[in-house]
């Protein structure tokens, strides 16, 4: 891409450079029309000084009319002659019979004017309709040409008039022009006679210079002065070049008698730069599509490395979560013959018996295996929190336990949550079989549950257990289930702050240990009861 960039760039300062040649050409041949005119003044001034004085009609039409064979009289109206007189009815009277005498017109100057000078015109050749329509204009009265003729006076040379429409304009949407003027003055005195003059349409002009061959694909804008809408002076037809690599606005000036024109020069629709662009528009495209192979080979690969990435992270997690799940395999076996062992010591305690002992034991097993059986089939998708509770009870005081004392409002576990509460009151109860109240005949056990309402209003369900025996447990015992190494405490731990987002507060004492589960209600509570 950076060597398609390179190729366009160098492309498009060689082209840019070929148009400011163009641009150039042409302003040169519109300075070299506007030079020739001006030659055409000066020799006309110098026929005047030849003469010494203001020539008769008949001679300054024939040396008009010499030269209007050349080529440079191409673009100018005419050349002229206006008289400076002084405003008054003798002047004016001077003024018609001279315009009598020249052209036959009975025509007084005009219009009416204020200014203490005039400068109507009395000769303008060739006699064309539209000349002859100027004859007898004071050029003085206006403001434009009076700031031009004033000019020229002052300085004695030849000096342009701002835009201005001639007098021979008589149509709906008429020209812009000028007019250069340059003072006569009487021989051997400072007094001017009047002024040579040339009237010129300025599309005339810029058209005739750039009429010539070869032609230049270009669109002209150009102002006199300053670029401003008032201060146009022409606009080419057409439209500039749209083409992207067309060359941009080249913006020069041209010096016309003492006046600064703007001249704005583009390329026209007919332009096409000298080299194309359309191997750097293809060296471009083909990079483009280079790069994009690239890109999706190499985010191809990427991810590639991706999913592999992805599949040795499940591997770890698939070997760490069968880990847990043998590890929870062995705590389960442990704990089902600990379960076991208490119950038989329970039994034999009570039987008076081995036939008492085997209805009695034998009866206990049974319920511990339909509560397992009751679990595995419900797969922990839903299940009321007092019956999930008496299930594993039941297992620790058979028949003789009261679900009343078991004091909470029904609440619908969740699937999460009834895994949790399972695994929890599992190791509640196995803890109390193994070391708590259970192991003495008069241990008690007071379990209940409730929903709270936190500062901020958020439901909680909040769970206790408290197990208390009637002589001291010692120290190793009432501390057995608020060790942190134990694979029943992070159980607890990991199922209630983990998986539910709650918390579990373990108390030992000597009696026994007062256990608090606090989870919010949002993630234990179903969303509705099983049908």
């Amino acid at each position: 891409m950076l060597t398609a960039a390179a190729s366009w760039y160098t492309i498009d300062q060689a082209n840019r450079l070929a148009f400011i040649g163009i641009a150039e050409d042409a302003v040169q041949r519109i300075g070299d029309r506007i030079e020739n005119h001006m030659l055409l003044l000066t020799s006309v001034e110098a026929h005047f000084h030849a003469t010494g004085e203001v020539p008769r009609i008949e001679a300054f039409r024939a040396f008009v009319s010499d030269l209007q064979k050349t080529e440079q009289f191409n673009g100018v109206q005419g050349l002229g002659f206006a008289r400076y007189v002084q405003t008054g009815p003798q002047s004016d009277l001077a003024i018609s019979a001279e315009l009598e005498r020249n052209y036959g017109l009975p025509r007084l100057p005009w219009p009416e004017t204020g200014e203490d000078f005039r400068t109507p015109i009395v000769m303008l050749e060739p006699a064309t309709e539209p000349n002859r329509r100027a004859l007898g204009f004071d050029m003085y009265s206006e403001a434009i040409r009076r700031a031009a003729i004033l000019a020229a006076l002052s300085e004695r040379r030849l000096r342009a008039s701002g835009k201005v429409e001639l007098v021979q304009e008589n149509s709906a949407d008429p020209q812009a022009g000028f007019l250069i003027y340059t003072p006569f003055f009487a021989e051997n005195t400072d007094r001017p006679l009047g002024f040579v003059y040339a009237p010129f349409r300025i599309p005339n002009l810029f058209e005739s210079a750039l009429s010539r061959p070869p032609m230049l694909p270009i669109h002209i804008t150009a102002w006199d002065g300053e670029p401003t809408d008032a201060s146009m002076i022409y606009k080419a037809e057409g439209n500039p070049s749209r083409r992207v690599d067309a060359a941009p606005a080249s913006v020069m000036s041209i010096e016309v008698a003492g006046r600064t024109w703007t001249v704005e020069i583009r390329p026209s629709e007919t332009y096409r730069p000298p080299v194309d662009q359309t191997r750097t528009i293809m060296l471009a495209i083909a990079s483009f599509l280079l790069a994009a192979a690239l890109a999706a080979s190499s985010r191809a690969q990427q991810r590639t490395i991706e999913v592999g990435e992805e599949l040795r992270l499940e591997s770890e997690r698939a070997l760490t979560d069968r880990e847990f799940l043998l590890q929870e395999m062995k705590h389960r076996i442990k704990n089902m013959i600990a379960r076991v062992l208490a119950m038989s010591r329970q039994t034999a305690r009570s039987s008076e018996s081995l036939d008492d002992f085997t209805q009695s034991f034998g009866a206990r097993l049974q319920a511990m295996a339909a509560s397992q059986d009751l679990l595995a089939r419900t797969a922990w998708k839903s299940a009321d929190l007092k019956m999930l509770l008496a299930q594993e009870l039941r297992q620790l005081f058979g028949d003789d336990l009261d679900e009343s004392d078991l004091r909470g409002p029904d609440i619908e576990l969740n699937e999460v949550a009834a895994q949790a509460f399972g695994l929890a009151f599992h190791e509640l109860a196995t803890n109390a079989l193994k070391y708590g109240s259970a192991m003495s005949e008069d241990g008690k056990l007071d379990i209940w549950w409730r929903i709270e309402r936190d500062q901020g209003k958020r439901e909680a369900l909040v769970f206790s257990w408290q197990e208390r025996s009637s002589t001291p447990l010692g120290e190793q015992k009432s501390n057995a289930l608020a060790q942190k190494g134990g694979f029943g405490t992070k159980l607890l731990d990991a199922t209630m702050r983990v998986e539910l987002g709650g918390s579990i507060t373990i108390v030992p004492d000597e009696y026994g240990i007062d256990v608090t589960i606090n989870v919010p209600f949002e993630r234990v509570k179903a969303s509705h009861r099983p049908s």
